[in-house]
């Protein structure tokens, strides 16, 4: 802006000198100031041209320079070489060793951890197994037995014992000895009511791998059915001794010592007192045999209650030297006894 007024200022001097030059000198001397203006003009813009080498290309200058200024007039040559030193190509280009480097690092991580859990419990009062071991429906079959006797659960027994066969040679046929056998084997049919908080009728369970010959049993309608064969058993008893190895008497039925009607079976030993016992009567020996033994336990699945309970089984009996109104040397017979317990209340 400054170089701008010097120009300017240049140039209204000029003309005031162009003025006077008309009026008091004359026309020579305005032809020589008309020469000088424009070298004046041009050299201001060459020193322009010096001072901001970086606004204009060198090539231009020279080129506005020469159609102003006269062909002739030596100093128009002279901006051309002071453009060029003044504007060096050098200053244009970047640097070369100036490194830029632009990293550029973008690291998106997105972890979606989504988890689900459903839990459904259903609870049930008891989960009844599907699939049992022979040990495990022997547990269950003593357990529920044993479970109504510690409840003291009243229920409903009936007994009933069919004499099969009396083998007592002619004496057999005479209704007293017929009778007093019947008697001591417990041929009938016999009906007992246990009220609930009593345990009358019914004995522990104790059944072991070894009494059971086969186990099965079936889940239907919330119900375990539970199905024994027992193996069969012996018994004997005599002056001063006795034995017994009769799985049946573990199954539940009610057993003891001595004797007594509502015992469901009658070993050698519950034999040999009640006869021996009876006025007039007496035997040397006895041998005694179970066989075709079968226990049915239907039992609720959900609390392992006892609804009802079937056991059935045959037996046999020998007698030696049995003395009932006259000697009988031997005498026998064998019956089938079935006993069922029914309406379980806990």
């Amino acid at each position: 802006m400054k170089k701008t007024i010097v120009i300017c200022v240049s140039v209204i001097l000029c003309v005031a000198m162009m003025c006077g030059s008309f009026i008091y000198v004359g026309k020579d001397f305005n032809e020589s100031i008309g020469k000088l203006i424009p070298s004046i003009l041009y050299s201001s813009r060459v020193n322009e041209n010096k001072t901001q080498p970086t606004i204009s290309p060198e090539k231009e200058t020279t080129t506005e320079e020469a159609t102003e200024a006269p062909t002739e007039e030596t100093t128009a040559e002279e901006p051309t070489t002071d453009s060029t030193t003044a504007v060096p190509k050098t200053t244009a280009k970047p640097n070369a060793t100036t490194k830029k480097t632009t990293t550029t690092k973008k690291v998106t991580t997105t972890k979606k951890v989504t988890t689900t859990k459903k839990t459904t419990t259903t609870k049930k009062q008891t989960t009844a197994q599907t699939k049992l071991t022979t040990a495990q429906v022997i547990n269950n079959y003593n357990a529920a037995i044993n479970k109504a006797r510690s409840s003291k659960a009243g229920y409903t027994k009936t007994r009933s014992t069919k004499l099969n066969k009396l083998d007592a040679g002619a004496l057999g046929n005479m209704g007293v000895v017929k009778d007093a056998v019947s008697g001591f084997l417990g041929v009938g049919d016999k009906t007992y009511t246990n009220a609930k908080g009593k345990n009358e009728f019914m004995s522990a369970a104790s059944l072991k791998a070894s009494d059971v010959k086969s186990a099965s049993y079936t889940l239907k309608n919330g119900k375990y059915t539970y199905t024994l064969v027992l193996n069969n058993g012996t018994s004997a008893a005599a002056s001063g001794s006795k034995s017994n190895s009769s799985p049946v008497d573990r199954s539940g039925i009610l057993v003891g010592a001595g004797d007594k009607s509502a015992y469901d079976h009658k070993c050698a030993d519950n034999l040999y007192t009640a006869i021996n016992n009876t006025d007039g009567a007496s035997v040397q020996s006895i041998k005694e045999s179970t066989s075709n033994v079968k226990c049915v336990a239907v039992v609720n699945a959900s609390n392992g209650r006892l609804e009802s309970l079937s056991i059935s089984f045959d037996f046999a009996v020998t007698l030696t030297n049995t003395k009932y109104v006259v000697t009988i040397k031997n005498a026998g017979g064998n019956a089938s006894t079935a006993v069922k317990y029914s309406g379980f209340k806990f």
